[in-house]
C-alpha cells in the first residue's frame, strides 16, 4: 500500500486539483493506496476542502495547531500511514501528481529503498525558471552534497520535494527534520543503500504563492549542520581537514627545499610539490578518511583507478595553485608566501566546488539508478 502525504499551508486554490490528480494516478498505478492531507492551521478552508473528497477518494485530513512545518508534517503524516511505501508530494501543484505512478513502478521494480522524483537527471527539468532561480536551486543543491557528501555525493536532486520511501526504511530512524526539505532528514538518518530516480519538470507555479522566506533558508542551513553532527558527517571532515593540512605542510616544505636548497628552480620544485601532496593527501584520506574494509574484495587496481579519478578532481585547484604561486612569485613575493596563497586558493576552490567529486572518488554506500521517465500531462509542465 502507498500512503502519499500532502503538507498544506494555505493551499485552498490547489488542494482539490492535487488530491484528484494524486488519486487518479494511484488509481491507475494498480497499487492501493491513501492519501494523508496534514494541515497547519491554514485558516483559508484547505483542511475542508481535502474533508469534502473523502467521500470520493481514500483521503484522511490531519490538522494541527498552527504553522509548524513543511518537514514536521511530513514525519506526523507518516506516523498514522499504514502503507508499506510511504511518499510526500508538495501541494503547489509544482510537482505534477503523475509523477506518483512511474515512483511506484520504480521503487517496485528495482528492489529500490527510495525513489525520487529528479529535476535533474535526463528528461527532467525547471521549466522556464529564471537564471536567479536556478541558481539558488544549484546552489542549495550543491551545498547540501558539500555538507554532507558520504550521504549525498550521488544523489542529482536532494533537494526534491516528491519521493516514496520503503517504511522499513527508515523505521526506527529519529526523524527530527527542520524547515522544509525532508528528504535531507531520510537520506541523512534511513537506511537507504539503493535509490531509484525518475526524470521530471518542475511545473511553474499558477496557484497560491511561494512560502520560501529568509527564515526557511536559515532552517535549511541549521537542519544541514545538524545532520551533519547527527550522522557522523562531521568526524569524517574533521579528518579530511587534518589529511589536508598535513598536505599543506608537505606542499610547502618541498617548494622551501626544492627552490631554495637543493637548487630545482620554481618551475621545477612547485609542480613537484603539488603533485606530492596530492598524493599525500589521497594516501591520508585512502587511509584515514575513507578506510576501505579488509575484507574487501575489490582489486588493487582499483586503488590507480581511484588516484586517477582524484587526480582529475583536484586538477583545477592544482593548476590555480601552480599559476597563482608562480604569478605571485614573479611579481617579488617571498615564495614561501606565494606558495601558501597558491595553497590557499586551492583549498578554498575544493572546498567551494569539487568536494561532492572528491569524495565520490572513493564511492558511496547508495547505489543510484535512473528509472522511468514521467509520461506527458494533460496539466501542462
Amino acid at each position: 500500500m502507498i500512503s502519499v502525504v500532502i503538507p498544506t499551508y494555505k493551499e485552498a486554490d490547489s488542494i482539490q486539483e492535487v488530491i484528484r490528480r494524486a488519486a487518479a494516478t494511484l488509481s491507475q498505478s494498480g497499487e492501493e493506496y491513501e492519501l494523508i492531507v496534514v494541515d497547519d492551521n491554514s485558516g483559508d478552508g484547505t483542511a475542508e476542502l481535502a474533508e469534502e473528497l473523502a467521500q470520493k477518494f481514500p483521503v484522511r485530513v490531519l490538522r494541527r495547531p498552527g504553522r509548524q512545518g513543511l518537514a514536521t508534517a511530513v514525519v506526523a503524516g507518516w506516523g498514522i500511514a499504514r502503507g508499506d511505501m510511504l511518499g510526500v508530494i508538495d501541494s503547489d501543484l509544482q510537482h505534477p501528481p503523475e509523477i506518483l505512478t512511474p515512483l511506484a513502478r520504480a521503487l517496485r521494480s528495482s528492489n529500490a529503498d527510495l525513489a525520487i522524483a529528479s529535476r535533474y537527471v535526463a528528461g527532467g527539468g525547471t521549466s522556464d525558471w529564471k537564471l536567479s532561480r536556478r541558481l539558488i536551486s544549484r546552489g542549495a543543491t550543491h551545498l547540501a552534497a558539500s555538507v554532507l557528501p558520504l550521504k549525498l555525493a550521488t544523489v542529482s536532486d536532494p533537494m526534491s520535494g516528491m519521493f516514496l520511501v520503503r517504511s522499513k526504511a527508515i523505521k526506527g530512524a529519529k526523524l527530527s527534520p527542520l524547515g522544509y526539505k525532508i528528504l535531507l532528514e531520510v537520506l541523512g538518518k534511513g537506511q537507504i543503500e539503493k535509490i531509484a530516480e525518475v526524470a521530471y519538470q518542475f511545473e511553474v507555479r499558477t496557484r497560491g504563492s511561494s512560502k520560501l522566506g529568509f527564515r526557511q533558508y536559515g532552517e535549511y542551513l541549521t537542519h544541514l549542520m545538524r545532520l551533519s553532527w547527527s550522522t557522523g558527517q562531521i568526524g569524517a571532515w574533521v579528518e579530511y581537514s587534518i589529511v589536508g593540512l598535513t598536505g599543506t605542510a608537505v606542499d610547502l616544505g618541498l617548494v622551501y627545499w626544492g627552490a631554495e636548497r637543493a637548487g630545482w628552480g620554481v618551475a621545477w620544485a612547485l609542480p613537484v610539490a603539488v603533485q606530492a601532496a596530492l598524493l599525500w593527501n589521497f594516501l591520508g584520506n585512502q587511509l584515514v578518511t575513507f578506510p576501505q574494509p579488509t575484507h574487501s574484495n575489490s582489486p588493487k587496481s582499483r586503488i590507480l583507478t581511484r588516484f586517477l579519478l582524484y587526480e582529475k578532481a583536484c586538477l583545477p585547484g592544482a593548476l590555480l595553485n601552480i599559476c597563482l604561486t608562480l604569478l605571485l612569485a614573479g611579481g617579488g613575493t617571498r615564495l614561501i608566501l606565494a606558495a601558501a596563497c597558491g595553497v590557499l586558493v586551492d583549498g578554498a576552490f575544493n572546498l567551494l566546488f569539487k568536494v561532492p567529486a572528491i569524495w565520490r572518488v572513493w564511492g558511496s554506500p547508495i547505489s543510484v539508478s535512473h528509472g522511468d521517465l514521467m509520461p506527458a500531462s494533460p496539466h501542462g509542465s
